[in-house]
């Protein structure tokens, strides 16, 4: 049987995976979105064949196409989306019987020992690259790790404020919605004190 890693069949697996609920709603489609916007002018070998594909360098060429219209988080938040559809999508061609989505646990409680569960582990490429993401985007004097809950997962952002000021955004889920973000944003709001 031959394996099919084309962008018209990522594109079918995310449909498809919207429509088993393996991905909630808005996390199947706000990665479809993401996929199809950074992947807009890729070649024709890469579109047969997504595995060619280099994201960071099409998430470059997308922000220098439409950068103006997007905030630096919004970028990174396409190329994240991006990365984790492409994951999901060769880890499900490779093996649909093994198969399970990054991020998502369909209102299940997750294992917590992971018995009985098929996990993909990171290729160690991946893995060393997501470990300097995350040591880059620690602050330099972080608080005790027993003062803070414990984050399962989601997303990191370091958002500037002002020189010399990031701020991190911890735990961000993969499936934001409209409505969490503006909870979040209230929060942030009232710390203001100007």
């Amino acid at each position: 049987m031959v394996k099919d890693y084309s962008l018209d069949a990522l594109n079918r697996f995310l449909d498809y995976a919207l429509e088993k609920g393996l991905l909630k709603s808005e996390t199947a489609k706000s990665r479809k979105t993401a996929v199809n916007k950074i992947l807009e002018k890729i070649t024709d070998e890469q579109r047969a064949d997504v595995r060619k594909i280099d994201l960071d360098l099409e998430a470059d060429h997308f922000a220098n196409r439409q950068g103006a219209g997007y905030i630096p988080a919004s970028l990174q938040t396409y190329k994240s989306r991006a990365r984790t559809a492409l994951a999901d999508f060769e880890a499900y061609v490779d093996n649909p019987m093994t198969f399970k989505p990054a991020g998502a646990n369909n209102g299940k409680a997750a294992s917590k020992s992971g018995a009985g569960s098929a996990v993909r582990k990171p290729k160690p490429a991946k893995a060393k690259e997501a470990a300097e993401v995350n040591k880059a985007a620690q602050p330099a004097t972080a608080a005790p790790a027993a003062s803070l809950p414990a984050v399962e997962e989601g997303l990191t952002f370091p958002v500037p404020i002002r020189p010399g000021m990031i701020v991190q955004l911890r735990g961000v889920p993969f499936d934001l919605t409209a409505a969490e973000a503006e909870k979040i944003a209230q929060v942030v709001k009232a710390l203001a004190t100007k």
